[in-house]
């Protein structure tokens, strides 16, 4: 029966992998439990098994090509963990494309801290770790990716172009002034979103290291801040504790027009996903008049929406482009703006 647990959960093509990795720690593929693990987005298959009493987790890389490439991610992973920022690495195989870890069993990271204080001034520390890790290894240029997926975006024809023409002007003047090819690059998780933040009671762990590659390093700065920083108070308590006495003007415009490109990062890979999954014959609703962010954020914690609907998808997408376009309008753009020209 145990045997039957595995052979049920885990697809037949990777089940003697999972098998061989089970005997090489364990001496056994015998397991207790084993629970599909949902809620992300990525591509991957990930499960909490139990072997002897101990939870494990157990991820698998469903599809290996340059952008999901096991190796890539091992290589990453593993770093992370040598610094405790990752769960422990018992065991990962780039051919056969999974990974053991540790299972973290997580709990609110906001009932951890005593204050919201505490909680950005965590992330800020958690984040600089990372990017004192050993380079991780390239991928792509951050920014020339992003205008990969604007071009994909608008081959959907999702929405009648009037609709995000404001969007993709204003967003057209980062493109000409930001300095995408600069040469101090950072390792970098690339996606440290809620679902990637996980609290045991005591410490943050990154987890998912699907999406790291050596990058910018104000791209983790703005998704972290997307959720957990709320005010400028916050955001200079945030970007402090990352840059210490060498924070200035241009370091928190850099921040701002950072934030900007990775909503339209967000926006344009939940509307792809979105189009992916619409229901035959059914229209986009090109209405852009949704929630706020923090509107959402509740409905998503209530259950009124979810994120792995075509429509929590749309929304999502929606609410991204209006929280760009709402900061893209403001005096602080046109001042990011001209501190990058001048600079």
């Amino acid at each position: 029966m145990k045997t039957n647990l595995l052979t049920n959960a885990i697809p037949e093509g990777k089940l003697p992998a999972v098998q061989n990795a089970l005997k090489y720690l364990f001496n056994q593929s015998d397991i207790e439990d084993i629970q599909l693990l949902t809620g992300g987005l990525s591509s991957a298959l990930v499960y909490r098994i139990t072997i002897a009493g101990k939870d494990y987790l157990l991820r698998i890389v469903m599809r290996a090509d340059e952008v999901h490439d096991p190796q890539r991610q091992h290589i990453c992973m593993g770093l992370a963990a040598s610094a405790n920022i990752a769960p422990h690495v018992y065991y990962s195989n780039d051919e056969d494309a999974l990974a053991i870890t540790d299972f973290v069993q997580n709990k609110p990271v906001r009932e951890g801290f005593a204050s919201g204080e505490d909680l950005i001034t965590a992330l800020g520390s958690t984040i600089k770790t990372i990017h004192e890790l050993p380079l991780f290894p390239k991928l792509v240029n951050f920014l020339d990716g992003v205008d990969t997926f604007i071009q994909q975006f608008k081959s959907l024809n999702m929405f009648p172009g009037h609709v995000t023409a404001e969007h993709f002007s204003l967003y057209a003047e980062i493109q000409k002034v930001y300095p995408r090819y600069d040469t101090d690059l950072v390792s970098s998780h690339n996606d440290l979103n809620p679902n990637n933040i996980l609290f045991d009671g005591k410490k943050i762990w990154a987890i998912d290291w699907e999406a790291a590659f050596q990058n910018d390093r104000y791209v983790d700065l703005a998704i972290v801040a997307q959720t957990f920083v709320h005010n400028q108070e916050e955001e200079f308590i945030f970007l402090q504790t990352y840059f210490g006495e060498e924070l200035d003007e241009y370091k928190k415009a850099r921040f701002f027009l950072m934030q900007q490109i990775c909503r339209m990062y967000y926006a344009m890979i939940m509307l792809k996903l979105a189009a992916a999954q619409k229901p035959a014959d059914h229209l986009h609703d090109p209405d852009m008049n949704q929630p706020n962010m923090p509107e959402f954020g509740a409905m998503l914690m209530s259950g009124k929406i979810l994120l792995d609907t075509y429509e929590g998808k749309l929304q999502y997408g929606k609410i991204l482009l209006n929280t760009m376009l709402s900061a893209m309008k403001s005096e602080r753009f046109k001042v990011a703006i001209d501190m990058m020209r001048v600079f």
